[in-house]
């Protein structure tokens, strides 16, 4: 009786967070746009710069399509325009509120069914593995993990938010004799709700087969102190899930202006706002007032510096568009000023990316930022290479790819695939990362 009653209850609140769901996006378009001429590029970077349109994918070319989201008030007023400068387009999503409705029913019935096989296992809470988890679940998981196993597992707190929440990620600790160690990080900007999924995923599938004496993850895990922080954005994270589904930046608000937030992935104190980066406190690509001005930043930033020296690896998750990038972002002088052991950064990542696409198909471009997509100054993969010297450094973009309409509206039954070949081509990639450091080391 007790376990009839608990269900119910799971699906009274459960239809009762359902219709507190906001519609923010009714009758929004999601339109793809073909630049032909200079002059249509120097229009649309006009419009990134000043935070008029929220751009799905770079400003790259005139060969590469733009997708770009266009509010329902907004979109004849553009339409005029983009006839006026002779613009391709077509709309790729008619309305973008019905994409994430059905994300939210598709979400809401995922819960549903994990809450069920929860209580009835006897377990005290729903697994999060391998769905779209909010924040304090998310921490709830790290410390549960924590407790389960306090010598090889720890929490640990990054710093604030802009809100006051508590930034943490959780370490792995196998060997208490390793002095290496590696850095994971997802949820830097609000909307890539995959990126989350994937850490937690990797947290779970690490510690699982270590103690299931997988031999390549006991190997990594005896080599490396494994920090991962599934959420460095926890404030925009949670707008996205409560407020506004397509916020990419943190919160943070400043007195000069009616906009919030600063992209993060564009405040780091290393090439700070030297190209593909906003001074437009509207822009989805705001930099911020100035090189490190955001508490978020700071808190990773100070938590990194006090193991400066010991880093072998960084990696940031991001989505969308099945990319896996080395540095530079902050310029296109390359090969001149490409990173002196390219080669080796490129090489590792293809090995990642081979996996991935053996164990579901599924292609990644592998090079760097500018070299394959765009200038991003400011930006985590350059920070981390040449400010703290960590010789493999890198942003992988996940699924889908660029052309799909999904975008950052991955249907929640697609992120379990997405985690698990990432876990896959990550294994591989740090297997072969490990291989170089100790043939280095020995030479």
């Amino acid at each position: 009786m007790n376990r009839i009653i608990s269900l119910i209850s799971i699906l009274v609140s459960l239809s009762i967070w359902n219709t507190c769901t906001e519609s923010a996006y009714v009758q929004d378009k999601l339109v793809r746009l073909e630049p032909l001429t200079e002059q249509h590029l120097d229009y649309l970077r006009s419009l990134e710069d000043n935070g008029s349109l929220d751009f799905w994918t770079e400003i790259t070319g005139s060969d590469r399509p733009i997708d770009v989201h266009i509010p329902a008030n907004e979109y004849d007023q553009y339409v005029s325009e983009f006839k006026q400068y002779s613009l391709p387009f077509h709309v790729l999503v008619d309305n973008l509120q019905e994409s994430i409705d059905n994300e939210q029913r598709e979400l809401l019935q995922d819960r549903l069914m994990r809450q069920i096989q929860g209580r009835w296992a006897g377990q005290p809470r729903a697994s999060i593995v391998g769905t779209y988890a909010r924040y304090n679940d998310m921490v709830a998981f790290l410390q549960e993990k924590a407790a389960a196993d306090p010598t090889h597992v720890e929490v640990f707190d990054i710093g604030r938010t802009f809100e006051n929440r508590i930034i943490q990620g959780i370490v792995l600790k196998f060997n208490p004799s390793a002095t290496r160690n590696i850095w994971i990080d997802c949820g830097i900007h609000a909307r890539e709700w995959i990126t989350p999924a994937t850490c937690i995923w990797l947290i779970d599938q690490f510690i699982a087969e270590y103690n299931n004496n997988d031999a390549t993850t006991r190997d990594l895990l005896n080599n490396w102190n494994v920090y991962i922080a599934p959420s460095l954005n926890p404030d925009g994270y949670e707008y996205s899930h409560t407020t506004s589904r397509l916020w990419r930046k943190n919160r943070s608000k400043r007195p000069s202006s009616t906009c919030y937030g600063v992209d993060l992935n564009r405040n780091y104190p290393w090439k700070w706002m030297t190209g593909g980066a906003s001074s437009s406190p509207c822009s989805e690509t705001y930099a911020g007032p100035s090189a490190g001005s955001e508490i978020e930043t700071v808190g990773v930033v100070n938590f990194l510096q006090s193991k400066i020296n010991t880093w072998d690896m960084y990696m940031s998750f991001h989505s969308y568009g099945q990319w896996w990038f080395t540095p530079y972002g902050y310029t296109t002088n390359l090969p001149d000023k490409a990173p002196a052991n390219y080669a080796t950064l490129e090489a590792a990542a293809k090995v990642g990316a081979a996996t991935i696409q053996t164990f579901n198909q599924r292609k990644y471009a592998v090079g760097s930022v500018s070299r394959l997509l765009y200038i991003a100054s400011g930006s985590t993969v350059d920070w981390a290479y040449d400010a703290l010297n960590i010789p493999y450094s890198y942003t992988i973009e996940l699924p889908p790819t660029q052309g799909d309409s999904a975008g950052f509206v991955l249907p929640v039954s697609l992120a379990p695939g997405v985690c698990q070949e990432t876990y896959a081509g990550m294994k591989t990639f740090l297997a072969e990362v490990k291989k170089n450091l100790a043939s280095s080391s020995s030479g």
